[in-house]
């Protein structure tokens, strides 16, 4: 303490405690919008409510409004310049050869951070004045993100509900009364008898006036999610009367009903979850919101995706294309494919969701700098070594396995020379540029390339000759007179479009500095199947969708497909056409066994969550291994082995709080409805759903059992999603779970709402019954 004002001098001896006490009181940082734009403002903790709250505007007349942001919201705290912004600003004034662009700011990399808030991958870049207040930002705010995270899903649902509270409580009162609570629970879906909603409300106002406080609310709340369901099922394995269970009692159902083989940890484990209140220890109880049995059905350990596989749980020894590797589509566009920006964040998003190929549109850029960017568009333009730094800093942070890099190439001779020498003095020991020993034959598993980064691209032949452009880049540089063929069709003044687009054109010549970094990815030019019994194994070809969809439209053609694949790599990518960016069905591809099936990661959509479903079935490390059916190459589309076969039997038994349309501001309540799917092989595409429940979704009940046959259980990916149709009869979805058969775990399950879905125990959740025979 100096002079009666608390201050921490070195960040990284002081104690968390003393660190967060000092950020509470609040610090001026100067953030940055670009290189010609920085505002200077006041950033304190909020810790009671976990918020970080500044002022908008110190502009005079103008009443400075405060702003806050969530730390539950914050994705990442990055030190030094890690974003678009401060890449930019880099970039400019690197040339002047002075990190001082803003007079006496103090611009060094070791005083700037940025804040990454989530779901769009925003960033809030900072500087502070010297480089012990960064550190004390960085170090601050990364530890109340870091408790954000690990927050246990009971204390995030409270301050889910403070939350609503404090939203509908519009004239700041600090109190809702029953109109207003009434209002609420509509908008959270809860439809009641308004007399037995105000005999509750009676019973929670304590303190004489017909108003509800925060805390009196959300107990008012808690005693309306009474769960009929878990307390049948309770009942059946308890004692007649019982309120609570014991350990026997609770290895008994674990046994029987979860089919779990019940160790001492597991039942010590599943105790400790349900422990609560005045229940007596090693017991646990039933009947109110928060109690042992509904905690425990509802936790991680019970939850329809197995665990196991949160972990890498397969065989990683196997050489390379017997793996399905996720893989990103123009991972520089964060927008549309035609005037959207491009940026270093669209890389590091795929690589924190698991992906493991990126791609690289690379192109002559000033001052002998290659650029990324969609050709022969108005996309903006990045730095091909700012991926490059990106890439290095964040391709192993989340798995161990090998990233590829997807080049293609639209350089000059000259600046191809650039981008090797950056690929080598960037990526450092990380590349894996050793050229290929005569004596392999087969491609290395992922487990001997941990931690290395290859690079897919065009090789030199040994007479120094280049083959033809394979499919992908035709599609990059399809057009008509220079501008792409999407284009002519939606820019009336296409020609002037095309000159200025148009890129500088290249010597069609591979620089031998480039080719020597390739080696298991060589980009070949596909002619057919026949022609490809002659490659090398470390050839491989791309091809588009549409293209892949004709060469495995019949059985002969799919068989061919598969036999390829058991040999070689393949990269499939979306048709030009999709300009706003969205995606092809993968499941198709990925039948026949094609392993680099490049999806648009900046789109959110069904096929996307298609692609989370495969890849989530080895620890979302970006790898899956493949049937061994597609392996040996040997299978087609028609008559599956009939050995494969199997039942899947689900009981969809209720849900509870099925969320309304997000932005949605009408007070009626949804009729909700479950629907079941199953993506695969042709033949086990299948889709059935429940009944409508009217007016109920809050606490709807099913209870309705469908067998659905699996003849490929390898290859099926299992989609149960809630749906609520409105009075008015639209409908949206309402709460939605996919995951690949073989990750799913049998008994009593519920099934997870998605990220973007309330914060609810139990929202959207189905229980179910194991598969009759396993998948």
């Amino acid at each position: 303490i100096v002079d009666g004002r608390f201050r921490v001098d070195c960040a990284e001896s002081a104690t968390i405690e003393d660190v967060l006490q000092y950020l509470s009181r609040g610090m001026k940082l100067h953030k940055v919008r670009s290189s010609k734009k920085y505002y200077k403002r006041r950033y304190q903790l909020n810790l009671d409510n976990m918020l970080l709250v500044y002022a908008q505007s110190r502009k005079p007349f103008i009443c400075s409004k405060k702003t806050y942001l969530d730390i539950f919201d914050v994705e990442e705290v990055r030190k030094g310049w890690k974003t678009d912004v401060f890449n930019d600003v880099e970039s400019k004034f690197r040339r002047r050869k002075s990190y001082l662009p803003f007079g006496s700011l103090n611009m060094n990399e070791d005083t700037c951070f940025s804040i990454v808030i989530s779901p769009k991958n925003d960033t809030l870049d900072l500087v502070a004045c010297n480089a012990n207040d960064c550190e004390l930002w960085v170090r601050g705010l990364r530890h109340l993100v870091a408790n954000c995270k690990n927050t246990r899903r009971d204390q995030e649902y409270e301050r889910w509900l403070r939350d609503q509270f404090q939203k509908a409580d519009v004239n700041r009162s600090g109190s809702l009364n029953f109109s207003e609570c009434q209002n609420l629970l509509k908008q959270l879906n809860v439809s009641m008898d308004k007399n037995h909603c105000r005999a509750l409300f009676n019973c929670h106002k304590v303190d004489g006036e017909d108003v509800l406080d925060r805390e009196e609310f959300i107990k008012f709340y808690h005693s309306l999610l009474s769960r009929p369901d878990i307390d049948k099922i309770f009942k059946t394995y308890t004692a007649q009367n019982m309120t609570i269970m014991g350990p026997e009692e609770l290895r008994r159902f674990l046994t029987q009903e979860q089919k779990v083989l019940v160790t001492a940890e597991v039942l010590f484990a599943d105790l400790s979850i349900c422990r609560v209140g005045p229940v007596p220890s090693g017991r646990i109880g039933s009947g109110r919101i928060g109690s042992g049995f509904r905690d425990m059905l509802l936790s991680d350990d019970h939850n329809i995706f197995d665990k196991e596989h949160n972990h890498v749980c397969q065989d990683m020894s196997q050489p390379l294309n017997h793996y399905y590797i996720a893989s990103s589509h123009n991972t520089y566009l964060v927008q549309g494919q035609l005037m959207g920006s491009s940026s270093v964040e669209g890389y590091i998003r795929a690589l924190k969701k698991g992906c493991r190929c990126l791609e690289l549109d690379v192109w002559d850029g000033p001052n002998n700098e290659p650029v990324v960017y969609h050709g022969y568009t108005l996309t903006s333009k990045i730095l091909f070594r700012d991926i490059l730094d990106s890439v290095k800093l964040y391709a192993f942070e989340d798995s161990q396995y090998p990233v590829i890099l997807s080049l293609e190439n639209h350089c000059s001779t000259e600046q191809q020379k650039v981008m090797a020498k950056h690929l080598v003095e960037i990526l450092g020991d990380k590349l894996h540029n050793k050229p290929i020993s005569d004596k392999e034959t087969a491609m290395p598993p992922p487990s001997a390339l941990l931690n290395k980064i290859l690079i897919k691209g065009k090789k030199l032949n040994k007479d120094l000759s280049v083959d033809a452009d394979d499919d992908s880049e035709d599609e990059s540089t399809s057009k008509v007179n220079g501008t792409p063929l999407s284009l002519v069709s939606e820019c009336p003044n296409h020609a002037r479009f095309g000159r200025e687009l148009s890129p500088h054109p290249t010597s069609g010549t591979l620089a031998e500095e480039l080719s020597n970094i390739v080696n298991y990815c060589k980009a070949s030019h596909f002619k057919s199947f026949e022609e490809a019994e002659k490659w090398h194994f470390y050839e491989m070809a791309s091809f588009s969708e549409g293209k892949a969809a004709k060469l495995s439209s019949t059985d002969q053609g799919a068989r061919d497909f598969v036999r390829y694949n058991s040999k070689h790599l393949s990269r499939i990518y979306p048709k030009g056409t999709r300009t706003d960016s969205s995606n092809y069905d993968p499941v198709r591809y990925w039948n026949v066994g094609c392993q680099i099936v490049a999806l648009n990661y900046q789109s959110w959509d069904q096929k996307m969550f298609m692609n989370e479903a495969k890849f989530s079935m080895n620890g979302r490390c970006g790898y899956v291994l493949m049937p061994e059916f597609l392996r040996k190459g040997n299978f087609g589309l028609e008559a599956p082995d009939p050995a494969l076969k199997r039942t899947l039997v689900l009981k969809v038994i209720s849900g509870q709080q099925l969320p309304k349309p997000l932005e949605s501001t009408d007070g009626e309540v949804v009729d909700p409805y479950v629907v079941i799917k199953v993506a695969g092989h042709p033949m086990d595409k299948a889709k059935v759903k429940t009944r409508f429940i009217r007016n109920n979704g809050f606490n709807p009940q099913w209870d309705e059992t469908f067998e659905l046959p699996i003849r490929v259980p390898q290859l099926a990916i299992g989609d149960v999603h809630g749906e609520g149709r409105e009075p008015h009869g639209q409908e949206h979805e309402a709460g939605q779970v996919r995951a690949a058969l073989r990750c799913h775990q049998g008994g009593l399950s519920p099934c997870a709402p998605p990220q973007q879905c309330l914060p609810v125990p139990g929202a959207g959740q189905h229980l179910r019954p194991r598969q009759h025979q396993e998948v």
